[in-house]
């Protein structure tokens, strides 16, 4: 039995228009057969109560049995602090800045991953760094990334990044291309055949993205990849971990994929599709894709990364402002889930 539910996540201040993460999990650990409840990633600081109210809703109890911080953005981490300090939890990942870097507190939201950190101290949770190769629950949940000297690398070139202003650079102009994409809506831009691919291979997010934890969910044949805010690069790196764990794409297919950061463009290229999901209109496998978006933004998700996706059969699900979720359970209310339809890719983000 297993269950994913990705939960609507907004910015509780001015329009609403930033996306985020919070993801429940359900799964049998292979080795016991009991149920695993997991949280990954808690969204912004108000999403956190919402995460533990749906946790209670769904599961009635306060036990977790693994928590994951992908990266410590405030839409992933911040709600995480309420989660940690509410739920009764067994374990928490997640990356230690300061036992790799001697500036580490340099980056940007330092202040929240220490006040994370230390309420898993106060609270004698094992506490435990997300690395490649690691596994939970007999294989049912396995790390696919970053590797530790991957990870080393870009928390350097974030480092750099906070201390030279580039990263504030690169957040203004992430604003800017939401103004530039102000007026479109996603309806608005509904076609009814996929236009001509206009994504590219080009792995431009930032480092601090780079550095998210990818993880590999395991129920028998059903196997489910979440992606935090990676980019190609850190994709690539998790795919040779799957092909050498699991198998070739093509033999051992996902059955879900995460589009990492909310549907950038930024973030996925064809290249990387064509090996993980299939080449267009010839797909691994029957697979679904998520996005978590807020209904707000006008950058999230890209036509360029949603056309994508559904030329390689993997049509894509979006949370815009509604709980979504994909599983075993019954979810009182819920209705089934449409996927987006192909879109013009004329997107200015």
């Amino acid at each position: 039995m297993y269950d994913i539910d990705f939960l609507a996540v907004e910015n509780e201040d001015a329009d609403g228009s930033r996306s985020g993460d919070a993801i429940i999990v359900n799964v049998a650990d292979t080795a016991t057969e009991a149920q695993r409840r997991i949280i990954v990633d808690g969204g912004f600081g108000a999403t956190g109560d919402k995460v533990i109210e749906r946790f209670r809703t769904w599961y009635d109890t306060d036990h977790v049995d693994l928590v994951i911080s992908t990266h410590p953005d405030t839409d992933h981490l911040n709600g995480l602090l309420t989660v940690i300090e509410t739920l009764d939890v067994d374990e928490l990942m997640m990356h230690l800045p300061w036992n790799h870097n001697g500036d580490a507190d340099q980056l940007g939201n330092y202040e929240k991953i220490e006040a994370v950190y230390d309420a898993a101290v106060e609270r004698n949770i094992r506490i435990t760094e997300p690395f490649t190769g690691l596994e939970r629950f007999g294989g049912a949940v396995r790390i696919l990334g970053p590797s530790i000297s991957f990870y080393e690398a870009r928390l350097t070139e974030a480092i750099e990044e906070a201390t030279s202003g580039i990263a504030a650079e690169r957040f203004s102009k992430s604003k800017l291309s939401v103004l530039l994409a102000a007026g479109t809506d996603l309806l608005d831009r509904v076609l009814s055949l996929f236009p001509a691919e206009t994504l590219t291979d080009t792995d431009d997010t930032g480092p601090r993205n780079q550095m998210s934890t990818i993880t590999l969910i395991q129920e028998g044949e059903r196997r489910m990849m979440l992606t935090g805010d990676a980019g190609i690069s850190a994709i690539a790196a998790a795919a040779d971990d799957y092909e050498v764990a699991v198998g070739p794409f093509a033999v051992k297919p996902l059955a879900f994929f995460q589009a990492p950061h909310h549907g950038s463009k930024h973030n996925l290229g064809p290249t990387i599709l064509d090996r993980v999901v299939g080449a267009q209109n010839s797909p691994h496998g029957s697979l679904t894709s998520f996005v978590s978006s807020a209904k707000a933004s006008k950058k999230h998700p890209s036509p360029k990364v949603t056309n994508a996706l559904g030329r390689r059969g993997a049509p894509v699900i979006t949370t815009e402002g509604k709980n979504i979720h994909l599983g075993d359970s019954d979810r009182p209310g819920y209705t089934p889930s449409v996927p987006l339809k192909p879109l013009q890719e004329d997107d200015g983000e």
